[in-house]
């Protein structure tokens, strides 16, 4: 069976090319993404196998939280470190990132994602991160040393005047010295900027202070002991890891982040195949269909019920093994184009081998093989019913599923759809939304099977408008001759088109609903001041816009995280009068008087997650400590306003960094906001290139670019699974061609003529493609409504529906549509009359 198998795949391998391409595009996505992931992995833990200290000790933050400004200890610390026994040095070290690097042009280094890291020059070169290539060691605030990658890429040689934003201040500062980067920990690999212990303190923190220690234990003395002897000197303030523990948390760190990515990537990957198994399943139907005779013939010398299965069956293992290598190949390929970008690029990650790892082959090769007969074990079964009698029949028909059966299944299916949009509709918020979600899902399965059923007279419908000449009559009569085949061909484009047309309307809602709450939120400030790139900025973009000649006021606010309980949030300062003015605020109870007195304010969601209400207190943590507040006033949903609200000098009390996050400018009355503007970039431009200076509108405006980011990259991978349903267009077609070889021949002499043949077939894709798009339009475009309705007070309070956008989606379709019938009508169009005439 295996040899009748690998012949009949031989035999017909134009059939069977388009399969391959399906899998192939499938298992790519899963391929690239694990070999890829495996290979930075396994460069970046060797990172942490680096060590440079024997012993790191870090302060104990009360917060999970990773971002934000990091917690700090004194130089004390460093001194009783050195009184424990089994201490042969304890060295303070300063890691702080968001620090900004300009070329002489006064644009940032280009840093391609990752973070530029300020650090404090080691005060001796014992479990040093970084080492000096060339020059000497930075001192005072006007010298400076850059590691060798962001020199290179900036040109920039010793002795040069470079300019750095840091976050505390921007510097011009003369080029000392040529480092390495990082060779160990999260750091390793990445931009650094170098300034001696003070400078670096200063302006880097803002105040005195170290975020780690390395130790170099005593020769002969055992680092565990030593750390344990640490961990009770020094208490519960310090966390205190061995080598070995900062590399076993540092790979734990990097396997829960790639892992994420692996997860996305795998999720779109499952999407690709998913939408392919609709091509397999229909190239095995109609492939087993036409050797109806051929099968039966086999039954007819002997072969059993389960060899001809298995003779099925083989064929698609071999076109799932081939299209897994191909992918796994392609997916190599992809993994070490992006490696070979990062050394181009001058970045230097670590390098570690390509890593194909055991895992990562038989997961695509269970994925390829397992999908290709999972999707054709159908058709195989129903071969394997084949009577030998059907052997001396001309029109031997493989049993197909009976359609009452089938409608009855679609319609319980259908009925579970209803009972869960029913359900969904009447929750409101994130539940609802989930529960119409699933509801979509299913819907859409009931759809596919109910499909034969209705798809004869929705082509029929659809169709009507293009006349009734000959080619769109005999184009129409195709698609409606076999329901089954053209409707799982439409399924395909339908699942993509649905989740494409569902994306446009909540992307459309989000971005409306963004807008508009933005808008209403911003009171009296025209002008609107931001950083691209680092959510905070220095404290001195504010001072210097103060004294732009017609700003009349600057409003400050500050963010860092924080943590109530086991939920993490953000803590936000508020210079006075903000809330009175720049933002537009409504009160469900208490006021904004409630700052002054040391309280915080709340908005209803967080207030409701929290469990509070005014006058109730309770705890935040922060990364300097914990601190009990009361509340003071519950704040209605408002975008500008989603954390903790408290007062500047509340916000710098309980350890707030002294960078701002927003600026709110008010301009005098009579003077122009562009004119302010503008003199307001003068001010910043030169030495905070990354700030962005906005009115009211530009800001709003700003707000949707992280929708739009997601989108992009959501439309571009479910364009691959739209390209993967149009090649199951192509090989329906295809296959048609062949199927209907002695049909067309037939047409030929009687008088249709090549182009007549090809608007034929044109037509018969134009319907498959409209079926499959207009039916997922309406289900995506209904369910996506749907959820806005269950969303209204929870972020989504505009419904948008992009008519223009959905239009074009359906055009587009169509046109592809086209374009999917180019080569099967050529085929057709090149058959030769007599022999075609011929064919059995």
């Amino acid at each position: 069976m295996f040899k009748l198998g690998l012949r009949s795949v031989l035999a017909h391998r134009l059939r069977f090319v388009l399969c391959t391409v399906a899998v192939t595009l499938g298992v790519a996505f899963a391929g690239g993404a694990m070999v890829f992931t495996d290979t930075l992995s396994t460069a970046l833990k060797k990172n942490f196998e680096v060590s440079t200290a024997d012993i790191t000790v870090t302060p104990s933050s009360p917060i999970t939280s990773t971002t934000g400004t990091p917690p700090t200890f004194q130089s004390d610390v460093a001194d009783r470190l050195r009184t424990v026994p089994g201490v042969a040095a304890a060295i303070p070290q300063l890691l702080v990132g968001d620090v900004q690097v300009l070329d002489p042009s006064g644009k940032e280094v280009e840093d391609y994602g990752l973070t530029t890291f300020g650090a404090a020059w080691p005060r001796t070169s014992q479990a040093a991160p970084f080492l000096a290539i060339t020059g000497t060691a930075p001192w005072g605030e006007h010298q400076l040393a850059l590691d060798q990658g962001t020199a290179t890429r900036a040109g920039y040689s010793v002795g040069d005047q470079v300019r750095v934003v840091t976050p505390a201040q921007a510097v011009t500062a003369t080029l000392t010295a040529i480092t390495t980067s990082p060779s160990s920990g999260a750091a390793a690999g990445a931009p650094l900027v170098t300034f001696d212990g003070a400078t670096a303190q200063r302006l880097l923190l803002g105040k005195a202070g170290w975020t780690s220690i390395a130790v170099v234990v005593a020769p002969g003395s055992d680092p565990s002991a030593v750390s344990k002897t640490i961990s009770s000197t020094l208490g519960a303030s310090v966390k205190v890891r061995t080598a070995e523990q900062v590399a076993a948390d540092g790979k734990h760190d990097l396997d829960n982040t790639f892992g994420g990515f692996s997860i996305v990537m795998a999720l779109f990957a499952g999407l690709a195949l998913f939408v392919g198994t609709f091509l397999i399943v229909n190239t095995f139907s109609m492939v087993v269909a036409q050797r109806s005779k051929e099968l039966a013939m086999l039954r007819a010398i002997g072969a059993s019920r389960a060899q001809v299965t298995r003779t099925i069956l083989t064929e698609s293992v071999i076109i799932g093994f081939l299209g897994a290598s191909l992918g796994l190949l392609i997916g190599i390929l992809v993994a070490v184009g992006i490696r070979f970008g990062y050394q181009v690029l001058h970045l230097r990650i670590p390098t570690a081998s390509l890593q194909v790892t055991p895992t990562t082959i038989i997961v695509c090769y269970l994925l390829g093989i397992g999908v290709t007969v999972a999707a054709a074990a159908p058709a195989a079964r129903r071969a394997g019913k084949l009577p030998p009698i059907a052997a001396m029949r001309d029109d031997a028909q493989i049993p197909e599923q009976p359609a009452l059966k089938r409608a009855l299944t679609g319609g319980f299916i259908l009925l579970m759809s209803l009972v869960l949009t029913g359900l969904g509709v009447s929750t409101t918020g994130l539940a609802g939304a989930v529960l119409l979600t699933l509801a979509a899902g299913i819907a859409t399965l009931s759809v596919v099977m109910v499909g034969p059923l209705i798809s004869r007279y929705v082509v029929r419908g659809l169709m009507y408008p293009f006349g009734r000449k000959a080619p769109v009559t005999l184009g129409r009569r195709n698609a409606e001759r076999n329901p089954r085949r053209t409707s799982a061909t439409a399924s395909a484009l339908m699942i993509s088109v649905s989740l494409i047309c569902g994306l446009l309307v909540i992307a459309a809602t989000a971005k409306a609903s963004i807008h508009q709450t933005v808008l209403q939120a911003l009171g009296t400030s025209n002008i609107l001041i931001t950083n691209n790139g680092s959510q905070n900025f220095s404290s001195q973009v504010g001072d210097r816009t103060a004294k732009v000649d017609g700003v009349t006021g600057v409003h400050r606010v500050r963010q860092e995280p924080g943590q109530v309980g086991s939920n993490t949030i953000q803590v936000m300062g508020v210079s006075d009068g903000t809330l009175t003015g720049p933002i537009v605020t409504k009160f469900d109870s208490g006021s904004a008087d409630a700052l002054d007195a040391g309280q915080a304010i709340l908005p209803r969601n967080l207030a409701k997650t929290l469990k509070v209400t005014v006058g109730k207190s309770f705890e935040l943590k922060t990364t300097t400590g914990t601190t009990r507040l009361t509340v003071g006033g519950i704040l209605a949903p408002n975008r500008q306003l989603n954390g903790v609200v408290l007062s500047l000098a509340t916000y710098e009390r309980i350890g707030g960094p002294p960078s701002d996050s927003l600026l709110y400018v008010d301009v005098a009355q009579g003077k122009q906001v562009a004119q302010v503007r503008t003199g307001i970039l003068a001010q910043l431009t030169k030495d905070y290139p990354s700030v962005e200076v906005r009115d009211q509108q530009a800001y709003a405006a700003s707000a949707l670019t992280p929708v739009n980011g997601v989108l992009a990259a959501l439309g571009f991978l479910l364009a691959m699974a739209i390209l993967i349903a149009l090649l199951g267009i192509v090989n329906t077609l295809a296959l048609g061609v062949i199927e209907r070889t002695r049909e067309i021949g037939l047409l030929r002499s009687i008088g249709m003529d090549r182009p007549q043949l090809r608007r034929m077939l044109q037509v018969e894709s134009i319907a498959i493609t409209l079926l499959g798009a207009l039916l997922g339009m309406l289900i995506g475009v209904g369910f996506a409504v749907a959820i806005q309705a269950t969303m209204v007070n929870d972020g989504l309070p505009v419904r948008d529906v992009p008519v223009l956008q959905l239009i074009a989606a359906v055009v587009v379709a169509a046109a592809f549509g086209v374009l999917a019938a180019v080569w099967p009508a050529r085929r057709a169009a090149r058959l030769d009359v007599l022999r075609a005439i011929a064919s059995e």
